[in-house]
């Protein structure tokens, strides 16, 4: 994980995400202050673990319209994922290190019950306050929003 200038890039493995899960108290009340891209008016979130599903999540909204998105460490898709973000979306985040960041990856069911994971739009939340955020990162053009998730 390194961090440079004005913007910090996040790099994650399975040992490391496995590391930072069990570190955090499950479920999670989340606030997106912004909403979700295309869903902007749901700002508060409940994020959980599938037990049954590992490596999993559900996220879930609670107020307004109850959207849910089935969430993925990035560490389970691709062998190296690495984001760099904008000063913007650090200081939202309040992010004063890379090991404060939590990221997830939004699961998309295609045709034939195929899976995709959104790489371009990574969930980030602070760990330490549950704010959350879904960002475009710096090099967004190198990140695809249907990887193939093995099925």
């Amino acid at each position: 994980v390194l961090a440079l200038g004005r913007m910090l890039t996040l790099q994650e493995n399975k040992a490391q995400k496995r590391i930072e899960c069990e570190e955090v108290t499950f479920p999670l009340n989340l606030a997106f202050p912004s909403g979700i891209l295309g869903f902007e008016e749901v700002k508060e979130y409940v994020l959980q673990p599938l037990p049954d599903l590992d490596p999993f999540f559900w996220m879930e909204g609670v107020t307004g319209k109850k959207h849910a998105f089935l969430l993925v460490p990035p560490a389970h898709v691709i062998e190296s994922y690495s984001i760099e973000l904008n000063q913007e979306d650090v200081d939202s985040l309040d992010l004063q290190s890379s090991e404060d960041a939590l990221i997830f990856n939004i699961v998309t069911y295609g045709p034939n019950q195929t899976m995709t994971v959104n790489l371009k739009g990574p969930i980030l939340v602070n760990r330490h306050t549950m704010v959350a955020k879904q960002v475009v990162p710096i090099n967004a053009v190198e990140l695809p929003t249907t990887f193939p998730l093995n099925n």
